[in-house]
């Protein structure tokens, strides 16, 4: 399970990284747009975490690239941000699945992780999206 991270909070990556490491999943981190699209061109991809301000572009810019990549259109994505509310609806609008605000409650983050892997793993029946 590859879970694709774009944060460019250094502290932010290094907190979600080893606590999701620690729960068995595998990390790929990007501090940039350009980053991500460089990381889903080499690494399988099964769910994206993007925080909505990046120092190249902000998060719905970044999803609506990455989901037109071969094999992305479908796969799950949780904006991550700290503005709370003021983001919460472009996310909608953007095509995210989940919504959380930072500071990110740990329960939940695993919770939603969760309920998108386990999500995916059943529904892979032939489909190629986000699994190349």
């Amino acid at each position: 399970m590859q879970i694709l991270l774009v944060d460019d909070n250094p502290l932010m990556q290094q907190v979600i990284n080893s606590f999701l490491v620690s729960h068995g999943y595998s990390v790929a981190i990007a501090a940039t747009g350009q980053d991500a699209l460089a990381v889903v061109s080499d690494e399988v991809c099964r769910l994206l975490m993007i925080d909505m301000r990046l120092p190249d572009q902000d998060g719905p810019d970044l999803l609506v690239m990455l989901r037109q990549l071969p094999g992305m259109a479908h796969c799950p994505a949780i904006a991550v941000s700290g503005l709370g509310e003021e983001d919460r609806e472009r996310t909608v609008a953007a095509g995210f699945d989940m919504f959380l605000a930072k500071p990110i409650d740990l329960d939940e983050l695993l919770a939603t992780v969760q309920r998108y892997v386990d999500q995916q793993t059943s529904h892979t029946n032939g489909t190629q999206d986000c699994i190349r």
